[in-house]
Formats: structure tokens, sequence, C-alpha cells
């Protein structure tokens, strides 16, 4: 892509997406290394947990990038590879299956691989082109055809889809028997691509979360049983990297490969100075400018950063889809100089970040942040708002039903549990006002719990 047309991409998709598969082009410019960076580049297997919007697949991505550098030979072969739940089969003829699965990813990235840089394929020694050519045809569980259908459009270099056709169409020599065992076959495959002058095979296993809701269980267990296999551990040249959601963690912290120490685990964790600088990058490149500090956007910038820190929790996701509208004011005004700080308020004022209660665990969060645990009282308060949110409730309602707790309102003197509306509205004042100091950015100014005299009470700005 042409430097100018990379920078339009670029500039267009920065806060478009706010999710690194969907931002290719963007990444190699916000890219910022989290903590522990380097011990991911080696060959060491591991699984990193993160929460949604942790920059798990970010990560993926910069560590392909520095395994498949652009015009310059590979130094590890980099494999993609998303488990999917096996109806049917656990134990070891899942991760039979799963292994099998490995495999053919691993010929299909190589087949890409050679298209790409046919000259690491014809420099080889004659053994490792030969081990390769049947590696790929025995291996490859896909339609070849359509593999290399797929090759030739992506593929400019004309050397680069000969070799493929080659490599597709030619017979293979045989190299191992056919009843070999799957490590086999890996183990042969590392030690041939050492001989080239490749590092190993990085398996990369990422893009778990829609498994989460369709079926968490099967997919723990499918992991768990990956991981219970010590063997794949144990193997030269080959390492197993997992970017996977904190949910999963249970169930991967106990399995066998874990208690035996085959694989590191990490916690994908950011600094507030990470946070800042990937947002400050975001800023760049939507601005089309080289470098933007939070200065550069705003004359309020420690508000900003106080704000982000506050609502944006601990995931570049948070803080992008925090800052994101001070962005657009600043792109609109001209992004000529720093915002005011009237224009920072104002922005505060329109664009609160929302509030969201999880009801099946009681959590509390606006933005990307928990808010620490609430009493009770002030709980069923909030509770009972945000699942009557459609609706202004009457303060009688809110009083009895929520800070209360019945299950009826009384509606008249001699009903069970009536007071005298006299001796209970300071009571709600107080208790709304003690929510507000905990929830709301200017308890004065309040932007969630809006109160209408005469009408009731109404919660705002959720999701």
């Amino acid at each position: 892509m042409e430097p100018n047309r990379h920078r339009q991409v670029v500039i267009a998709e920065a806060f478009d997406a706010l999710a690194a598969e969907r931002e290719l082009h963007l990444q190699p410019e916000v890219f910022v290394e989290p903590s522990q960076y380097t011990a991911y580049t080696g060959m060491r297997s591991f699984v990193v947990f993160g929460d949604s919007g942790s920059g798990k697949t970010a990560l993926r991505m910069a560590l392909t990038r520095l395994a498949t550098p652009d015009n310059t030979p590979p130094t590890h072969l980099v494999v993609q590879w998303q488990p999917e739940p096996i109806e049917g089969a656990q134990g070891s003829p899942a991760v039979r299956i799963c292994i099998r699965q490995i495999l053919d990813a691993c010929a299909t990235a190589l087949l890409t691989t050679f298209a790409r840089h046919p000259h690491l394929f014809y420099s080889a020694p004659p053994t490792a082109q030969t081990a390769t050519h049947w590696f790929i045809q025995t291996c490859a569980g896909r339609d070849l055809q359509n593999l290399l259908a797929i090759i030739e459009e992506e593929i400019a270099s004309e050397e680069g889809k000969s070799l493929a056709r080659r490599l597709v169409t030619d017979p293979a020599s045989p190299v191992l028997r056919a009843e070999v065992a799957e490590q086999r076959i890996i183990a042969h495959l590392t030690g041939t691509l050492q001989r080239m002058g490749m590092r190993g095979v990085w398996v990369m296993i990422d893009g778990l979360e829609p498994w989460l809701r369709s079926a968490m269980p099967r997919i723990a267990d499918m992991l768990n049983a990956i991981l219970s296999t010590l063997e794949l551990f144990d193997l030269n040249g080959f390492a197993i990297k997992m970017f996977v959601p904190r949910e999963l963690e249970p169930s991967i912290t106990g399995s066998w490969g874990a208690i035996k120490g085959r694989f590191d685990l990490y916690t994908l964790t950011w600094t507030s100075e990470q946070l800042g600088l990937i947002i400050e990058r975001h800023i760049a490149a939507k601005t089309g400018k080289p470098q933007v500090t939070l200065g550069d956007l705003c004359a309020a910038d420690r508000d900003v950063r106080a704000w982000l820190q506050r609502y944006g929790g601990n995931t570049p996701r948070g803080w992008l889809r925090l800052i994101r509208p001070l962005v657009d004011v600043f792109l609109t005004s001209g992004a000529s100089r720093p915002l005011s700080r009237d224009a920072w308020r104002s922005i505060q004022r329109t664009h609160p970040p929302r509030l969201y209660i999880n009801l099946e665990t009681d959590r509390v969060f606006i933005g990307d942040a928990e808010i620490g645990k609430l009493q009770p009282r002030p709980y069923r308060l909030l509770r009972y708002l945000y699942e009557n949110r459609a609706r202004r409730v009457p303060r009688s309602e809110l009083y009895y039903r929520a800070y209360q707790g019945l299950a009826e309102e009384p509606l008249a003197h001699g009903d069970h549990g009536w007071e005298d509306p006299a001796d209970w509205n300071n009571v709600l004042d107080n208790a709304i006002l003690r929510l507000r100091k905990i929830i709301e950015p200017d308890p004065h100014h309040p932007v969630y719990i809006l109160t209408d005299r005469g009408w009731g009470v109404k919660l705002e700005n959720t999701r």
C-alpha cells in the first residue's frame, strides 16, 4: 500500500472499531508494548489472560509482525488456529482432532509463507524441500486447490504463485510413515524449519470470546485437554501462545500442563502511563500528526487524565471509548489549538460514561470502572432505579419499594408499612444525596440520578 494511502486508512480507522482485529493498518502505529513483552517473544509456550478490550489481540498481532516482518523471511512459522468445540469428543480423541487441525493450519501457513518468500524454499537443502513438500500435501486437511486459488489471488509474485502450484500439484515423495504419531510429525517439521533458518513454530490461539456465550463448558474442557497433553510442550521449536478471556482462567490453571509448569501464565495488565500512551498514539493517528499529547488536545489535560483513570478501567478499550467524545469535538473545532476548560466541562456533561449494573452479580460499573461495593440500602435504591430506568419512579414508590424493601407500596394510612410523607421525605433525600456522592462526578450537578420535584426520580445515562 502506498504511504499516503496507508496514512489515509489509518486516520479513517482510528477510534472507529476499538478492536485490534478491525484496525489492521492502525496497529503498527498505535501498539504499546505491555509489561513483560520480551517474555512473550521467545520459544516458551504461554497463556495470557485478559478482559475484553484488554489488548490480547493487539499483542498477538504485534508478535506476528515481529516474527513475520515485511519484505524479509520470517523468523518463525506463525500459525493462527482458532479451536472450536468438538461435538461428541472428549479427552484424548478430542486432543487428537485438535492436533490434526493444528497440523492443517501449519501446512496452510507454510504454503502461504513459501508463496510470499519463494527463495526461503529454493535456498533450503534438498531434503528440507522434500520434507516441507510432503508435509504440505500430507497435513493440509482442506481443499488444496481452493487454498491455491486464494493464494494466487493474494500473492503478486509470479515466482511465488508458481512455487505454490508446484507444491500443491506435483506428487510429493514420502518422508514419514502414514501411521506415524502426530507429535513425531510436528518434531520433524520444526527440525526441518530450523535447518531452513527459522527458529520454529508459534501456534497462536485467540478469538475465544464468542464461545463463552454459546459453549463455554465445552471450550473450557477442550482447552484443558490440550493443555494437559504434556508431549506438545516438550517439543523443541514448537510453542503454543494462547490469548484467553479471564473467564477461562480457572479451567486453564487447573490443567495438568499448568500444574507441571510446562507453560507460563500471564495476566495482561497496563499502567496508567501505558494506557495514556496508547490513547495519545490513537489521537495522533486520527489527527494525522506524528505525535500528540493530552495537553495538545485540551488545556484541562490533568483533569482529563484523572477522568480517564477514574472511569476508563484498566483496559485500552475503556480509555479509548472514554476519550472519543473529546477527540471528536477537538477535530470538529479544527484541531488547531487545545480545547478550553469550559469545553471540557461541557463534554463531561454531555458525554458522561454510561452506568451499568450486572444484575446477576450485583457489580456496578461507570464507564469501564467498577464502583466499590455499595451498602445494602444505597445499592437497593440504585438497582431499583436501574431496573426501572425506562421511566420516572415516583418518590413514594422509591422509598417503600427500594429503600424499605417492601413488596408493595402502601397507598393509604392503615396500609402495612405506611408512613407520613413528612417523616420520610428527608430520609429519602439524604439517601439519594449519599448515593450521588458515590457515583456522580459532581454530586451538585448530577448526570445519573435526576430528580423532578413533584414527579419522581429518573436514572439517566445507562446502558
